[in-house]
């Protein structure tokens, strides 16, 4: 079957064609073939008993170690769970960002964001993680492990800053430079003025982010599926030099799969004379479809070609396994 990428499948890889699948079915073939084996095409003589009883344990051997190998695998450890998370963190920390303009580095968020899974999409070990330590964040990343055996880690890059950026690699030649932005900082209407206790302008950006609601079209058949808000923000930032005075990221997702993130900010000459405003950027392929207080304000068509383009504020890479730099101890 195909595979989903948070948000979109692509045709099935040869990683995906697993050896229990395959030992499943020659297994079942080989039973049909015991019974023609019980008697002789020419002689029609019944094979000799102990012919038929190896025959029939060796088939039975290969089905028992076929379904065995198809049973859940067990649960990660805690040991597992750290492993991976140091792998995730020293795949990100292998990419290089910087501004476009002036080439300077951008430095990473030193822990993710956001840690998840999404089993009904084979995505396993899914982090989220941030450039720009000050302020509002200039991108974020979501990597994760196809869960297939052998599968590969995919990794979603989304601008979330109104400056451009260049990203670099180690695992391939393409750099990742968008040539425009999808950040616009839109008043949210009816809301209140943001407060001048940051403990009140907390509670003020969750009834805000409550007020999202969100739709996804995907695989099958273009189904529908309705995304939740987390409602806890993934990250709070500020930056008086921005006239930004308060802002935090929510998450709008399949499950935890984060699929669209909802931008909230305090913006303007000053905090009195702020208001809250929104902005969206996706982080997943499939068709999206936002609403504030039910009327829709946003709607992106699925990534060309699923994955997006390496010019797009959005793109998504893949590498292999054994491609991913080890954990530093």
């Amino acid at each position: 079957m195909p595979k989903h990428l948070f948000g979109h499948r692509l045709p099935t890889p040869f990683w995906s064609r697993t050896v229990p699948r395959r030992l499943g079915q020659w297994g079942q073939e080989s039973l049909a073939e015991v019974a023609d084996w019980r008697w002789h095409a020419h002689s029609r003589q019944r094979l000799p008993t102990p012919t038929l009883v190896g025959v029939a344990l060796a088939v039975l051997l290969l089905v028992a170690t076929a379904l065995r190998a198809q049973e859940p695998a067990d649960p990660p450890t805690e040991k597992d769970r750290e492993t991976r998370l140091k792998q995730a963190e020293a795949h990100v920390g292998a990419l290089d960002l910087r501004l476009a303009e002036g080439g300077d580095e951008v430095a990473r968020i030193d822990k993710p964001l956001l840690v998840f899974g999404d089993s009904t999409r084979n995505n396993g070990d899914g982090t989220v993680w941030a450039w720009g330590r000050e302020g509002r964040p200039l991108a974020v990343i979501e990597t994760y492990r196809n869960t297939a055996e052998g599968g590969p880690r995919a990794s979603a890059l989304t601008l979330t800053s109104t400056d451009k950026v260049v990203l670099k690699a180690p695992f391939f030649v393409q750099e990742w430079r968008p040539a425009k932005t999808q950040i616009v900082p839109t008043v949210l209407p009816g809301a209140d003025a943001p407060s001048d206790r940051e403990a009140v302008r907390l509670r003020q950006l969750k009834e805000q982010a409550r007020r999202f609601t969100a739709h996804e079209f995907w695989d099958p058949d273009n189904s529908r599926f309705e995304l939740r808000l987390l409602v806890q923000p993934v990250h709070r930032y500020r930056d008086e030099k921005a006239k930004l005075w308060d802002g935090a990221i929510f998450v709008l997702a399949h499950g935890t799969n984060p699929e669209v993130l909802v931008l909230i900010e305090a913006l303007g000459e000053s905090l009195e004379r702020s208001r809250w405003h929104y902005s969206l950027a996706r982080l997943g392929s499939a068709e999206l479809h936002v609403e504030i207080d039910g009327q829709e304000v946003w709607k992106q068509d699925r990534a060309p070609n699923v994955v997006g383009r390496p010019t797009d504020p959005y793109w998504l890479f893949m590498t292999r396994v054994e491609t991913i730099p080890e954990p530093k101890e």
